[in-house]
């Protein structure tokens, strides 16, 4: 089984592989090589980048929730 690491920039689990270690005021932590490139950008391109792992993270949200608990879909007839 393929070792996996948590990113606390995106809120999910990636490969080791593509995992850094960054010093932050509170200590090391793991951030994805995808995160660290996207916030080299310029601040238009890293808005922009921020904005769809938002987007990203309200989805994976949102069907944690329907999975635990099926009363929150909406049924659309």
């Amino acid at each position: 089984m393929e070792d996996r690491i948590y990113c606390y920039h995106c809120m999910t689990y990636h490969p080791a592989g593509q995992m850094r270690r960054v010093d932050t005021p509170r200590g090391e932590r793991w951030r994805c090589i995808r995160s660290i490139a996207g916030a080299a950008n310029s601040t238009a391109e890293r808005d922009a980048f921020g904005g769809r792992q938002t987007e990203l993270n309200r989805l994976r949200a949102r069907q944690l929730q329907e999975s635990a608990n099926p009363r929150l879909r909406s049924f659309s007839y």
